[in-house]
């Protein structure tokens, strides 16, 4: 059961991408616009949240810390992800962001949670990877600042899975439940955003969005993302670490190269199907 949860989640998070996708072509790929999307679908995440909880979300310390934590990772990677796909270097930060969302935290389980490490999950990580390396490496141009950069985004994004999951496994403090977690998160990005924002607002130009439909774009992303994220939350409470993220990160390759081309008519090269097929190879050795 929790193996499907976790599959859902990653349909759910290829409509994401591709939302977001969507928005990056009306409003652009400036800093003012990405934070300008994660304060909104922070607060939309927070609002949903409450809604679900029926506006009774408990309190943690350690939780609302840990979710902060998690929001401060998640919207540096983005405003450090914009900066090399200002440089033009999508394959680049992709590479970094999966492979750091998936490798460290997997890591992460062998070496501090006593999972078990087996010939057919080794295999699996390493079709995954390869499958990473094989759908960007001949986009990928590397100077480097860019390589710096991504050096960065590949720690921040593991950082942000592996504080996901030792929120869920402590027993050391009391923590919330998982819809109230993505509930604190989502004010963390939100809090953090408009921070940011007040701080660079004398530097930048407009503040307002260019079309009307940007912002029922964030709170579909805030649905669907936040919805992502808590599938995930709850796997992460029952699958362990050396399980759960190479198969978030293999669902994810094959789900958004289909979500681009239904939404976005991409095509699909020779490298990307070969992609999918070690992914598919790959997360079935976790099943």
């Amino acid at each position: 059961m929790h193996y499907l949860l976790v599959i859902l989640s990653n349909i759910f998070l290829a409509f994401d991408f591709a939302i977001a996708k969507r928005y990056q072509a009306d409003e652009g790929t400036q800093l003012v616009p990405s934070l300008r999307f994660n304060l909104f679908n922070g607060l939309f995440t927070a609002i949903l949240g409450l809604l679900l909880l029926g506006f009774q979300p408990g309190f943690s310390l350690y939780s609302l810390i840990m979710a902060f934590l998690m929001a401060l990772c998640c919207m540096s990677y983005c405003v450090l992800g914009f900066q090399i796909l200002r440089s033009g270097n999508i394959a680049s930060y992709t590479l970094f962001l999966m492979s750091g969302g998936m490798l460290l935290p997997y890591l992460f389980g062998v070496l501090f949670l006593n999972e078990q490490l087996t010939v057919f999950r080794i295999l699996g990580v390493i079709a995954i990877l390869v499958a990473v390396i094989l759908s960007g490496s001949g986009q990928m141009k590397l100077n480097g600042k860019v390589l710096l950069l991504c050096i960065a985004v590949f720690f921040l994004n593991g950082g942000v899975s592996i504080i996901s999951k030792c929120h869920q496994v402590t027993i050391a403090f009391p923590t919330v439940d998982s819809t109230a977690f993505v509930m604190y998160s989502g004010i963390g990005k939100c809090v953090l955003s408009a921070a940011v924002l007040l701080m660079v607002r004398h530097n930048s130009g407009k503040f307002t969005f260019t079309k009307k439909s940007s912002l029922p774009f964030i709170a579909c992303s805030a649905l669907v993302g936040g919805l992502s994220y808590l599938l995930q939350l709850i796997g992460a409470k029952e699958l362990p670490a050396t399980v759960l993220y190479p198969i978030v990160t293999g669902g994810s390759i094959i789900f958004s190269a289909f979500s681009g081309k239904i939404f976005f008519k991409e095509t699909i090269t020779r490298r990307q199907w070969i992609s999918i097929g070690l992914c598919l190879i790959g997360t079935l050795f976790f099943l």
